[in-house]
C-alpha cells in the first residue's frame, strides 16, 4: 500500500523512489521525439519547408509558456484538496498525452495545407497534457521535501528513469519504427501512473491565506518581485537555450554538416544518454561535497568547453562527434542532479 504519510526525500527507499520516479521514464519518452526527431521527421518524410516548420514549432511553446503558469496555479489548488484529485488529472493527463502524440506523427492527411493545421493542433494538445502532467508530478516530488541531498535523491530518481526513457525514445524509433514507438509509450504511461498511485504521499499544500483557488490570475506575477527567483530565472532561460538549439538540430547536423550515415544516429543518441545515466551517481556525490550551485556551474562549464569543440567538426568527424555526445551526456548528469 502507499504511504499515509508525508516522506522527506532523505529517508525515500528505493522502492519509493523507483515508484515516484517511474512516471519520469514515459515524460522523457514523449521529450526525446517532440525536441529532437519531430523537426527532423517532418521535413524529411512530408517536405514541410524548415522555415514554417519553425514558425510553427515557435507558436506552440509560446502558447505553453503563457499557460504554464496557469496550469501551476491550478496544480497549487489541486494539491490544497487532495491526493486523489492530483492523480485523476494526471491520469486524464497522461491518456490525452499519449493519444495526441501519437496523432502527430501518423497525421490522416499528408496535404500541406492540411498538415500545418494538424501539427499545430497536436502540438498544442500535446504540449498541454505533457506540462499538466510534469507539473503535477514533479510539484509531487517537491513537497516529499528533505535538505538539499534530499532533494537530489528525489530528482535523481525521476530524472534517471527519465534518461532511460530518452535512451528508449532515442533507439525504438530505429530499430522498431514510430508505431512501436507510440504503443511503447502508451504502455510506459500506463505503469507510469499506476506506480505514481502507489507512492509515498507528500504533505498536501496549505492554500495561500485569503487566496481562492478558482482565481488563476491572482497572484501569478508576485514571484517576479524576488531577486532570487529572477536570478534563477533567468540562469533557467540560458541554460533551456543551450540545451534547445542541440536537441533541435543535431540530426540536421549529423546527416548535413558531417554526412555520418543514418544508422549513427542511434548511436549518437544513445551514447549521449547513456552517458548521462552512468553519470548521475558520481554526479550526485560531487553535489554532496561541492554544493548543488557549484556541481550545476562545473557541468556548465563542461557543456561550454564540448560544445565549442563540436564547432570545430566537419565531414567525417564521425568519431569525434561521438566522443562530444558522451562528454556533453557526461555535462547534462550534472543538470539533471
Amino acid at each position: 500500500m502507499p504511504a499515509t504519510q508525508a516522506a522527506t526525500g532523505a529517508g525515500l527507499r528505493w522502492i519509493e523512489g523507483l515508484r515516484y520516479g517511474l512516471l519520469g521514464l514515459p515524460l522523457a519518452f514523449v521529450a526525446l521525439p517532440l525536441y529532437v526527431l519531430l523537426p527532423n521527421y517532418y521535413a524529411r518524410n512530408f517536405g514541410v519547408p524548415l522555415a514554417g516548420l519553425g514558425l510553427l514549432l515557435l507558436g506552440a511553446r509560446l502558447f505553453d509558456a503563457v499557460v504554464d503558469p496557469l496550469l501551476g496555479r491550478w496544480a497549487d489548488a489541486l494539491f490544497a484538496r487532495s491526493h486523489r484529485h492530483v492523480l485523476a488529472c494526471g491520469a486524464a493527463a497522461a491518456l490525452l498525452l499519449g493519444t495526441s502524440f501519437g496523432a502527430l506523427f501518423f497525421p490522416p492527411d499528408t496535404t500541406l495545407p492540411f498538415l500545418w493545421a494538424w501539427a499545430l493542433a497536436c502540438l498544442l494538445v500535446c504540449y498541454l497534457a505533457f506540462s499538466t502532467l510534469t507539473i503535477l508530478h514533479q510539484s509531487w516530488g517537491a513537497l516529499l521535501g528533505g535538505d538539499a541531498l534530499g532533494r537530489s535523491r528525489v530528482v535523481a530518481f525521476r530524472e534517471g528513469l527519465g534518461l532511460l526513457g530518452v535512451v528508449l525514445a532515442s533507439l525504438s524509433p530505429v530499430l522498431f519504427g514510430m508505431q512501436a514507438t507510440v504503443a511503447l509509450l502508451g504502455l510506459a504511461l500506463l505503469l507510469g501512473c499506476w506506480a505514481w498511485s502507489r507512492s509515498p504521499r507528500p504533505a498536501l499544500a496549505a492554500p495561500a491565506p485569503g487566496a481562492h483557488p478558482s482565481d488563476l490570475g491572482v497572484g501569478l506575477l508576485a514571484p517576479w518581485g524576488s531577486p532570487a527567483f529572477r536570478a534563477l530565472l533567468a540562469v533557467f532561460m540560458v541554460n533551456g537555450i543551450a540545451t534547445a538549439l542541440p536537441a533541435t538540430l543535431i540530426l540536421f547536423f549529423v546527416q548535413d554538416r558531417l554526412q555520418a550515415p543514418q544508422a549513427m544516429e542511434a548511436w549518437f543518441l544513445g551514447s549521449y544518454f547513456v552517458a548521462a545515466a552512468l553519470a548521475l551517481a558520481p554526479w550526485l556525490r560531487i553535489v554532496k561535497r561541492w554544493g548543488l550551485e557549484r556541481a550545476w556551474l562545473a557541468g556548465m562549464l563542461l557543456a561550454v568547453a564540448v560544445f565549442a569543440f563540436a564547432s570545430q567538426l566537419g565531414a567525417g568527424d564521425a568519431s569525434a562527434f561521438l566522443a562530444v555526445c558522451v562528454l556533453s551526456g557526461l555535462a547534462m548528469a550534472a543538470d539533471l542532479a
